[in-house]
């Protein structure tokens, strides 16, 4: 791991965030597989991985997400979380699991399958949202030079396969690219 670590803030909940270097905004096909991979880990919904496995399933966090922020030259990838002191090191365990396993085994069909569908209904969404998407459309203004119509966007979705997936998982988390900060 590039660092890891973890400074006591005597605080009752831990907040802990995995980071690391992630595909830029003009590796097309890498972003389009690296946002369906933040929706799969730790997207907005119940089914996302890490939410099952953390807090549906065991209860040991109050919350955990992913995020993917893109920028012209590289990108972030973070996972964050908040759990208690003594919960931890059993959460960190399930995390390196869980990140092992997509970088090793694709996706299903039908998880794939679903996962595109999940992404596509909430850019659907996000669409309606008359703010955000002037700044979505001005962000795309900017750096490509045009405006990619609903449909366009909803193929690149669907183009995007398993092994895509589990290559930029194997990038992302490979243990060199990854730090970690934990605040107990």
């Amino acid at each position: 791991m590039r660092f890891d670590k973890t400074i006591d803030k005597h605080n009752h909940e831990v907040n802990a965030v995995w980071g690391a270097k992630a595909p830029s905004l003009y590796e097309e096909r890498e972003r389009i597989a690296t946002v369906l991979l933040a929706n799969i880990l730790g997207g907005p919904g119940s089914n996302s991985i890490l939410n099952r496995e953390l807090r549906e399933k065991r209860g040991l966090v109050y919350g955990v997400e992913c995020s993917y922020t893109q920028y012209s030259d590289s990108g972030i990838f973070a996972i964050s979380l908040g759990c208690d002191k003594s919960n931890v090191e059993t959460c960190m365990e399930i995390i390196r699991k869980e990140l092992l396993k997509i970088t090793q085994t694709p996706l299903s069909d039908s998880r794939l399958r679903s996962a595109k569908k999940q992404l596509k209904g909430q850019l659907a969404i996000s669409s309606e949202g008359s703010e955000a998407q002037c700044l979505s459309m001005g962000k795309c203004l900017l750096a490509y030079g045009s405006v990619p119509s609903e449909e366009e966007d909803r193929k690149k979705v669907d183009s995007v396969t398993a092994e895509e997936i589990k290559a930029v998982a194997a990038r992302i988390f490979n243990p060199d690219n990854m730090g970690r900060l934990v605040y107990l």
